[in-house]
């Protein structure tokens, strides 16, 4: 805890030895990490299973994003993705610290900047939605996509000479997750650029209509993508416990 010019002023400790703490209150680093995927992973499931039980789905399956409608829907989508990304930035600084790692260490610097990179565009997404915005949506998605990834890979091979059971279980949402984003893109490739290139549409609607037979492939890899990212987030507590062990 910091105090400035002797006022007691109590700021943000990124590097308490229990955890995150925000003047008198500590935010253990296990209650951190656990709060930032679960609120990932059930804004998804509730956000998609309120548009799909109001009859508001476009077609099946549909993208993640596409429960960012008018509605309750909206309400749970915004407000869990934007708490979900200041979660993530608040992990990304807090994470070395947790495990004791070096600032110039390799890769320290690059898993803090690729987990902000994730938690900031997160918040963009949720407010700018892929029916009213597409381009704009899919810009974020697609970083906060690739921070998430960076940041697991990033701190993964930096924990790499501490093994665990989180250790071993990353490698395999490492592939599952790198397989399904080029599945995705792949599968996209041909109808954006025929509607959105070529076609020069900007509707969200409209695009993802005439996308369907693409979006039946694209939503599904990007199912297993998302997957994979909540997996890999939540395979750290393994990493955490074995370093509170050893304390």
């Amino acid at each position: 805890m910091h105090q400035r010019y002797g006022e007691g002023i109590q700021v943000i400790d990124w590097t308490g030895k229990h955890g995150l703490q925000i003047g008198r209150t500590v935010v253990r680093d296990e209650h951190l990490l656990r709060a930032t995927w679960l609120l990932v992973l059930l804004t998804a499931i509730t956000s998609m299973a309120i548009h799909f039980l109001s009859g508001d789905m476009r077609a099946i399956p549909f993208f993640i994003s596409e429960s960012d409608f008018p509605g309750p829907q909206r309400v749970v989508f915004k407000a869990g993705f934007t708490s979900a990304g200041v979660l993530m930035c608040a992990l990304a600084m807090r994470i070395p610290h947790t495990f004791d790692i070096a600032p110039e260490q390799n890769n320290s610097q690059l898993a803090k900047w690729f987990g902000i990179t994730a938690g900031v565009t997160l918040v963009g997404l949720a407010w700018f939605n892929m029916h009213d915005q597409i381009i704009i949506h899919s810009i974020f998605a697609m970083a906060s996509f690739m921070g998430g990834y960076g940041w697991s890979c990033t701190v993964h091979y930096t924990l790499s000479n501490a093994p665990s059971l989180g250790h071993a279980r990353r490698k395999v949402w490492m592939v599952v997750g790198a397989v399904s984003f080029a599945v995705m893109n792949l599968s996209l490739t041909g109808a954006v650029r025929t509607h959105v290139i070529e076609g020069g549409l900007r509707d969200g609607v409209e695009i993802m209509n005439l996308s369907q037979n693409s979006i039946v492939f694209a939503a599904t890899a990007e199912y297993f993508l998302y997957l994979s990212l909540v997996m890999m987030l939540a395979s750290f507590e393994h990493d955490l416990a074995l370093a509170k062990q050893q304390d």
